[in-house]
């Protein structure tokens, strides 16, 4: 069966307070990187803007941004540190239409007069919560997005690649199609790498292998010349490569030595992310805190998808309930979370897909 979510329902325009409301107002930055002060600060739900007389979804909505208007139809979401001087952003810190501004909470929830929660994917999760209908839906959302042409990210950490079953069966997902993207760190990529060049039985310490299978690497010049020129012949990189799917590799401040893939810069590393987290249908994180925690500040809360409006699914994984909280406590409220070991969900992902 295909998957059913809330569709999304606009707001009555015919109601009178938005009907006579004003247009927003807009002030020009005054350089690179700064702000005008009274600036609109983006909220995870959905928002309008009245220009020239008519409401403006701003698609793509996420935390730490302000809209800047880039035309009488389009408004663009932007972070600080990337405005540029000339760039036209709304002021104004009312939500309630008063000043052109509208923050529409009800869209996945029936509509102005509907009550309740905002999205009803939304709920909270423990240790003793009971998964499998979780894992059913997930299973058809997963489905659902894939049959859309639309992309799946995962945000994973180094302690998948501990687990012989969980790294085969995550291989198997991205030969499915069921991985377009990963966001990860240098970790997750240098260990599956020397995991899959050297055996575990060697009397080097696991440290010294890392390092060598990092030169090893170097060598070759990138993960897909190592792969290309036979130096790298299995794993988890291995096969993204040859299945020409996207990865990020993000640098930590505790490397002492990197892939000739990681990105040093903190915000480079940042755009690169938000290249898939913009764009993405699904987000899937699997015990990494941090990195987590990012990719949610990135991803939309809602986008637009072959012109229906429809909530980003995302899903937290961990084994602590402090870890999987933390997403939802940071705003995002269409988040779901499963505490459960890591290594079982993504066989169970695998054998059900």
């Amino acid at each position: 069966m295909a998957y059913n979510f809330q569709k999304y329902v606009e707001p009555d325009w015919n109601q009178d307070f938005l009907k006579n409301a004003p247009n927003c107002k807009y002030e020009e930055c005054p350089k690179d990187g700064v702000s005008p002060e009274n600036y609109h600060a983006l909220s995870i739900y959905p928002e309008y803007f009245k220009i020239d007389g008519s409401w403006v979804l701003a698609t793509e909505s996420r935390m730490d941004t302000v809209p800047v208007i880039k035309s009488p139809t389009k408004v663009e979401i932007v972070e600080f540190r990337n405005l540029k001087k000339g760039d036209k952003v709304v002021i104004g810190r009312t939500e309630d239409a008063s000043e052109g501004i509208y923050m529409y909470t009800h869209g996945f929830s029936g509509g102005d007069k509907e009550a309740g929660d905002t999205f009803a994917f939304r709920t909270g999760r423990s240790r003793e919560t009971a998964f499998s209908k979780d894992y059913d839906e997930l299973y058809e959302i997963m489905k659902y997005v894939k049959s859309k042409g639309e992309n799946i990210t995962w945000v994973i950490g180094h302690s998948l690649v501990n687990d012989a079953r969980a790294s085969k069966a995550f291989e198997s997902l991205i030969k499915k199609g069921y991985v377009d993207a990963i966001l990860t760190g240098d970790s997750f990529a240098s260990i599956d790498i020397t995991k899959a060049l050297y055996d575990e039985k060697s009397n080097r310490s696991f440290d010294m292998q890392k390092f060598d299978a990092i030169s090893a690497i170097r060598k070759s010049g990138s993960i897909k010349n190592a792969v290309e020129d036979g130096t790298l012949k299995s794993g988890i990189m291995h096969t993204m490569v040859k299945e020409n799917k996207d990865f990020v590799l993000a640098a930590s401040i505790r490397d002492p030595y990197t892939l000739p893939d990681t990105i040093d810069n903190v915000y480079d590393a940042q755009n690169a992310m938000r290249v898939h987290t913009r764009k993405t249908g699904m987000l899937i994180c699997l015990s990494t805190v941090l990195h987590t925690i990012a990719s949610g500040n990135m991803t939309p809360s809602y986008n637009e998808f072959d012109g229906e409006i429809r909530p980003v699914f995302i899903y937290s994984i961990d084994l602590q309930e402090f870890s999987v909280n933390k997403l939802s406590d940071r705003g995002t409220l269409e988040v779901k979370t499963m505490v459960t070991n890591i290594f079982d969900f993504v066989c169970h992902i695998d054998r059900n897909l």
